[in-house]
């Protein structure tokens, strides 16, 4: 038995079955369940983008990095979510560090979001494609979203583990699940709040 399942910091341990000697039938009861909350989880993410349609509308640039934002929230939070799973597993952290763990997965998160933010921006002012207003809009959305990430990557595996599950199944498909809708409407809100002052900003220095 691996450290991680012999490890009892919760309610219970996760239940651990032998691969080996489970039917196909009883892998598909244990993993059916999850993929259908995930499935739900994910077609939110279509909802989200419906809500703010009339945005994509008026700004269709935005919708260039949507991908960006959605992959970037689900690398960065499968990050978290295996060093967590690691430093579990070897004993070097429990669900009883959980606070600390957050506060340096959300330090992390900021700065490597920052650092590709700025990649972003600097790119939006040499390329005639992108608006810098948009580019501005994605730098500050990917370390609000990385912070986001890296908070959930590094909660959910601890949480599975204090509640008995196996963090390996079910952490990284549930933190991509909620980060993917979530992100996207961090990004939206983050454009209807600087475009409109962007725009004010560059009409005054048009003005003047």
């Amino acid at each position: 038995m691996s450290p991680m399942m012999a490890m009892d910091d919760g309610p219970s341990s996760p239940r651990i079955t032998d691969y080996k000697k489970e039917g196909v039938v009883a892998m598909v009861k244990a993993r059916g369940g999850w993929l259908t909350v995930f499935f739900v989880g994910l077609v939110l993410a279509a909802v989200v983008v419906e809500r703010f349609e009339d945005l994509l509308t008026r700004e269709v640039e935005l919708s260039y990095f949507v991908p960006l934002l959605i992959g970037h929230g689900g690398n960065t939070g499968s990050q978290s979510v295996a060093t967590v799973i690691r430093a579990v597993a070897l004993k070097q952290i429990s669900p009883r560090d959980m606070l600390s763990v957050l506060v340096k997965e959300a330090v992390a998160g900021v700065i490597m979001g920052a650092f590709l933010g700025l990649l972003v921006f600097s790119f939006a002012l040499v390329w005639d494609g992108i608006s810098p207003m948009v580019g501005l809009v994605v730098a500050v959305s990917l370390p609000l979203v990385s912070l986001w990430a890296n908070l959930l990557g590094g909660l959910f595996p601890l949480l599975a583990v204090w509640m008995g599950y196996n963090p390996a199944v079910t952490s990284a498909p549930l933190m991509t699940t909620v980060v993917d809708s979530s992100g996207l409407v961090i990004y939206f809100l983050t454009a209807r709040a600087l475009m409109p002052k962007f725009a004010e900003v560059a009409g005054e220095g048009a003005l003047s």
